[in-house]
């Protein structure tokens, strides 16, 4: 029996898709995307350190 997505895990899912979806119309029209250095993960990571750091 599987359990129903949180919001948060429907989210990530949308995300994924959603940054797919944009690298396969870029190659389509002839672009070629970077992936990013660092993932929404380790972004939301890095930005929770620093507000605990700077009391924001």
């Amino acid at each position: 029996m599987t359990h129903p997505l949180t919001d948060k895990q429907k989210a990530t899912l949308w995300q994924q898709r959603r940054a797919v979806s944009y690298q396969a119309s870029c190659r389509l029209s002839g672009y070629s995307v970077n992936e990013p250095a660092v993932t929404a993960e380790q972004a939301e990571d890095r930005l929770a350190s620093l507000r605990r750091q700077y009391g924001g």
